[in-house]
């Protein structure tokens, strides 16, 4: 009995390891091809339509796969295409991008401190 017992505890272990991972799998499998229908996105447009969407991106994976792709048409870019791909921030920020980069701190402090000080 102990036996039976052992036998069917593991058999259900196994399966439930089994159909654990598929889950894990097609996620993997869903944001391979949403990476990769972005990337052929990007590679359809044409560059000045690129350029266009700097600072749009929402997500990082889209800023990082748009700046790939930008940096890989660099080489066949006009002069005008440069300067504008050079351009530090991008002009058409979106308003939930503005405030990234910009190197400034939240808090500043007034220096006014509270205590009397007076020893003998």
């Amino acid at each position: 009995m102990k036996m039976l017992l052992t036998v069917l505890s593991a058999s259900a272990l196994i399966a439930t390891m089994a159909f654990a991972e598929t889950p894990v799998k097609n996620q993997e499998q869903v944001q391979n091809k949403v990476q990769n229908e972005v990337q052929n996105r990007f590679k359809e447009m044409k560059t000045d339509d690129l350029l266009e969407k700097r600072g749009t991106m929402t997500s990082q994976q889209e800023r990082e796969q748009l700046h790939n792709e930008l940096m890989t048409r660099q080489q066949t870019m006009t002069k005008e295409q440069k300067e504008k791909f050079n351009k530090r921030p991008p002009e058409n920020r979106t308003p939930k991008m503005k405030n990234q980069g910009q190197g400034k701190g939240m808090m500043q402090g007034s220096g006014g401190g509270m205590g009397g000080g007076g020893g003998r």
